[in-house]
């Protein structure tokens, strides 16, 4: 669908570029979740796919009719027009008519729970409603690569879950999604790949279905006290651990050293009260690359 080959830009006085040689490539119906701590370079990856921004250098190249929803992360709506005349006026401005006009604000509304708000001004909405109208008008118009920067801040757990669930179902109809947030368990439910930017430029590029679930991690509580001589066996197995009176986890753990261990303390006079053997979430996974920087 698109490459992104290159792909540099720096602010006007700025010491340090935005984006520095950023080469990427989106298949359709690819959903991607775009990670990185504040001022990595996000949004401006976003505003240059979507043409907001011009690069300073490199390209991108279409492969089809560029065809693009954003949800920008600042509001994008006229405050003084309710959320019935905004959504009005940017049905006619994507030159939506007749049933896929229909059809598109009948769906939007369902998956906002805006349809109670309508006469209401979008200046006199609360902030997680001005999140949901700013959602609406982004994906108003039929695309097939969606941009979406931090579209569930400030929303409720209720309304959030339905704006994951539409992003879900517009992901499983085959469009293709770039998704920012700091919400990483919600980027884990979405996106099947992730890309990690730091300090503009790709730290890493991971399918998370198939990468995490080569590494597993485990945690062990003790009722009163570890076993004697585990730090050694643990060390003789090669593995590095975080140790307390009662407890252990470790990081990283292959099934094989996981059941010699397992063996070790099934032979102990004490067993632990607790064994968690299981894979590391995408969070888990963000902090130990970026060193806690959210």
């Amino acid at each position: 669908m698109l490459e992104l080959n290159n792909l540099s830009f720096r602010y006007s006085a700025a010491e340090q570029p935005a984006l520095s040689n950023i080469n990427l490539g989106i298949t359709t119906g690819e959903c991607i979740g775009l990670l990185g701590a504040n001022g990595a370079g996000k949004t401006t990856l976003l505003s240059i796919i979507s043409s907001l921004l011009t690069p300073s250098s490199g390209t991108i190249e279409w492969q089809e009719p560029r065809s693009i929803g954003l949800v920008p992360q600042q509001l994008a709506f006229y405050s003084r027009l309710s959320v019935q005349e905004n959504l009005n006026l940017f049905a006619d401005l994507y030159q939506l008519r007749g049933k896929v006009r229909q059809q598109q604000l009948e769906s939007i509304l369902q998956a906002t729970d805006l349809q109670p708000l309508l006469k209401k001004y979008a200046g006199n909405l609360s902030g997680g409603q001005q999140r949901r109208l700013n959602f609406a008008i982004g994906v108003l118009q039929p695309a097939q690569l969606y941009l979406l920067d931090e579209v569930t801040v400030g929303v409720d757990s209720l309304n959030r879950q339905r704006l994951l669930t539409y992003i879900q179902q517009l992901r499983d109809s085959g469009k293709s999604i770039i998704y920012t947030s700091h919400y990483l368990h919600e980027t884990e439910a979405i996106a099947a790949r992730i890309i990690l930017l730091d300090h503009g430029r790709i730290q890493c590029d991971i399918d998370t279905r198939s990468s995490l679930k080569q590494v597993q991690q485990l945690q062990m509580r003790w009722p009163e006290q570890l076993p004697a001589n585990l730090a050694s066996f643990c060390t003789g197995l090669g593995l590095h651990a975080e140790y307390t009176r009662s407890s252990l986890f470790i990081a990283e753990i292959t099934e094989q050293q996981f059941l010699a261990l397992y063996q070790f303390i099934a032979a102990s006079a004490q067993l632990p009260c607790k064994i968690d053997y299981s894979q590391p979430s995408l969070e888990q996974f963000y902090l130990k690359m970026t060193g806690g920087a959210l």
